[in-house]
């Protein structure tokens, strides 16, 4: 049986926002995983954008290709 339950840490101890329904004495297997912040995921977003436009600056690609002027990709006529 899996039971998903959010909680809150308070003065080193787990807060669970609602009560589990196990008997006493059951044994449980615990795995505790950080909930991000919306916060925290737009910073590790921005910092992912900043390198990879470091990357693009320090690594250009060179496609060796043509380069049109900006009438010759728009017919004006």
């Amino acid at each position: 049986m899996t039971t998903q339950v959010m909680g809150t840490v308070v003065d080193g101890e787990l807060k669970l926002d609602k009560p589990l329904e196990l008997p006493n004495a059951s044994r449980v297997k615990v795995v505790l995983e950080l909930e991000e912040t919306a916060e925290a995921r737009r910073e590790r977003f921005r910092r992912g954008m900043d390198e990879m436009e470091k990357l693009i600056r320090e690594h250009p690609i060179k496609s060796g290709g043509l380069h049109f002027t900006r009438d010759e990709l728009y017919d004006r006529h």
